[in-house]
């Protein structure tokens, strides 16, 4: 489809939709008067900052607007909690929280306002559509069922007003950047509600010969059925062209061997497709003033389709290793679909029982993931046959000249169709034992099935698990301002593929354990949280010794160390958000790395965890001309982390400087400015080896306009 037709339809959707909405707003000039519940966080609780025995950093409205940010793994760069991972070329989000990543072989999965909803192949998540992130620190398999030990992401959406109002805002910036943004939201009738928010953005790569190109739609309803009983519907539709792109070659450490913007893949491989398309339905429903259900359905499915060139790794077949400048390429393959179901139905209320006040959750759900895996490769001959740079797919690092060579056609290395089921039953009771002392005590019972049909080898495996997830918490309040807490769970992730026999690899598990101190100063416009934990996580999948090849689920490794967030309002008008991590995340036994093959020892860094991180952003608000005007910056610090296993490879530190400003210029029009990496540094995000190291964004500066109504 062309640009001009993509850009066409979603033109239209935004006039129709603009339409419907203004031509109900102009109809219903007398609505009944509707006593809307408030919306419940499911698998949250009814907690405030101080009763909540876990840590949680909120990145709001307020910050994502300010820093003009697009993509989710950017937004997250606002928690020094969260650290960049290998997103295979940047066609995924990858992350880790406290240290641990989950499988790095699919995209890292986060939660959407709590369903288990964000697995798939969709691309980079944009963040149109999304009013705030949660980072949920710390373990919750006990209530959310899969996850890591460092804790969940949580987005949540922009939900629809009977108040009718709409935005289209234009975004112009550094490398050609153009971006166009809707939202448009308003009652289509006395008790329906709905909201449309569309995007469509292309922009040039810093990195020679690439661009990106992506368009997407949130389109969303409320029916309020009375005062108890409320509907909501959400779609989501995405479709992305972006660049497959491995980044630079850093051969023992030299990260000048080539100019960052230089691309050693092929343009003539294309631009890697994704697409997605989600559908939530949820009813909540208020049974009396102490009771509540919630229920939900939710639909997804995602296709990633895509060509590309990658420097080869080994060492017998990548001549560049012994001229300094011939690099051997592989050709690959992918063609990845998922469709993932969810549902789920909570229970939540409160009662007393011999003067202990019980805050309690009960709920059940489902999951099925299907992910449909045809994964092709072609490798050059050994050195050890001569081969020609014909023949090695090769390209001079130094004097690259793309489409010399006819790619060769990848073979068939991973087609298999992988299918996971888990239903669970949760609980979780927190218990107000005195005016001071809360205990929460939860767990989690899952019965889990997987099947994998190998279509190479022509076989079948089928896998059954039972798990039980604990939860244990206790929070002192000391003061109106202050409370203690400390936290311990346990949790399970399962593992894709099968091991040389043939079997399914046992879960992934993990223990966590957390002491805390929370603070809420200045009536509660700010809130602190200091805590110190320590995880540990086994059957992590490792290459299988005696079996080269296979693999092997036996890998352990652990997490200990503290962290300070800060978010709020200081006086004067001063937003705050800062996040300090200090973290310790190693290899726990010895094990052999399944991509490259390399000794792991007990002892050794996680890949693409920092030791030290932080974030600072602050921003005021003024009035100028008597109008509002916002202004702020930011600083990010990320300490050197281990860039490939097995090696003393490290990425360089860095620090970047931001700056944004946002003016009211006219009734209903807004200005916003920013530059990101201020002072244009140079810098390395994250690495899977020396062979393929992304370098981070140099300055970048965007300017937008706003219309509101």
């Amino acid at each position: 489809m062309s640009v001009t037709t993509r850009a066409y339809r979603l033109s239209a959707l935004i006039v129709v939709s603009s339409n419907v909405f203004s031509a109900h707003a102009d109809t219903i000039t007398h609505m009944e008067t509707v006593n809307v519940i408030g919306e419940r966080q499911v698998y949250r609780g009814d907690f405030d900052h101080l009763e909540s025995p876990e840590a949680v950093f909120e990145i709001n409205s307020a910050l994502i607007g300010n820093a003009g940010l697009e993509s989710l793994t950017n937004i997250l760069d606002f928690s020094a909690s969260v650290s960049r991972q290998n997103s295979l070329g940047g066609l995924w989000d990858s992350f880790a929280i406290r240290g641990f990543f989950g499988d790095e072989d699919v995209p890292s999965g986060y939660l959407v306002n709590g369903f288990n909803a964000g697995r798939g192949f969709s691309g980079p998540r944009d963040i149109s559509g999304i009013e705030r992130v949660e980072v949920l620190k710390g373990p919750k398999a006990a209530l959310f069922g899969r996850g890591e030990p460092g804790g969940s992401i949580n987005l949540i959406t922009k939900k629809p007003s009977y108040d009718s109002a709409s935005e289209i805002a234009l975004t112009l910036g550094s490398r050609q950047n153009r971006r166009v943004d809707t939202d448009l939201t308003g009652a289509l009738s006395e008790r329906v509600a709905g909201r449309v928010i569309g995007f469509y953005q292309q922009q040039d790569s810093f990195r020679d010969t690439l661009e990106i190109e992506k368009q997407g739609v949130m389109a969303s309803l409320r029916f309020d059925q009375s005062k108890d009983s409320v509907w909501s519907y959400e779609l989501e539709y995405s479709d992305q062209e972006i660049p497959f792109d491995r980044g630079i070659i850093a051969l023992q450490g030299d990260f000048d061997l080539v100019p960052i913007d230089r691309f050693l893949g092929e343009p003539g491989d294309g631009p890697t497709t994704t697409s997605a398309l989600g559908h939530q339905l949820q009813w909540q429903y208020q049974i009396n003033n102490d009771w509540q259900l919630h229920s939900g359905l939710a639909f997804r499915e995602t296709e990633l389709d895509s060509f590309s060139s990658d420097a080869e790794l080994s060492p017998s077949r990548q001549k560049l290793y012994f001229d300094g400048q011939t690099l051997t390429r592989q050709r690959r393959q992918r063609a990845y679909d998922t469709n993932q179901y969810v549902a789920r139905l909570e229970l939540a209320g409160a009662f007393d029982t011999a003067g202990i006040e019980h805050n309690v959750m009960l709920g059940i759900d489902y999951d099925r993931f299907e992910f449909d895996r045809d994964y092709r490769v072609a490798r050059a001959p050994l050195l050890s046959t001569q081969p020609t740079d014909a023949e090695l797919y090769a390209i001079n690092i130094h004097n690259p000249v793309y489409g010399q060579h006819t790619p060769p056609t990848p073979l068939p290395a991973i087609v298999r169709q992988q299918n996971q089921w888990a239903t669970g039953l949760y609980i979780q009771d927190q218990m107000t034992l005195s005016a001071n002392l809360q205990l929460r005590l939860g767990g989690r019972f899952d019965l889990l099935k997987q099947t994998t049909d190998d279509k190479l080898r022509q076989q079948t495996t089928k896998q059954s698990e039972e798990h039980f997830s604990p939860q244990f918490g206790v929070v002192y309040q000391v003061s109106d301002t202050w409370s203690l807490y400390s936290t311990y769970g346990e949790g399970y992730r399962l593992n894709f593929g099968t091991d040389f026999n043939g079997n399914g690899f046992d879960p992934n598990q993990s223990e966590s354990s957390e002491i805390g101190s929370k603070w809420s100063w200045f009536d509660g416009s700010l809130d602190v949280t200091l805590a110190y934990f320590d995880s540990e996580q086994t059957n992590i999948i490792v290459a299988d010794v005696e079996n080269p090849g296979f693999n092997s689920a036996i890998g352990e490794a652990s997490s200990k160390g503290f962290e300070l967030d800060i978010a709020g309002q200081l006086p004067a008008d001063i937003d705050i958000w800062f996040t300090y991590t200090h973290l310790n995340a190693q290899v726990e036994k010895d094990a052999i790395d399944t991509g490259i093959f390399v000794g792991i020892e007990k002892g050794d860094d996680l890949l693409n965890v920092p030791e030290q991180s932080a974030n600072l952003q602050l921003s005021q608000r003024y009035l100028l001309n008597g109008r509002s005007f916002t202004i702020g910056g930011g600083l990010q610090y990320v300490d050197e982390r281990l860039g490939q296993r097995g090696s003393d490879f490290y990425l360089p530190s860095y620090t970047l400087a931001n700056f944004f400003a946002e003016y009211e210029i006219a009734d209903r029009w807004v200005v916003r400015g920013k530059v990101y990496n201020l002072f244009d540094r140079e810098h390395f995000t994250n690495s899977y080896t020396q062979m393929w190291v992304q370098p981070g964004e140099p300055r970048q500066v965007q300017l937008s306009i706003s219309y509101q109504r």
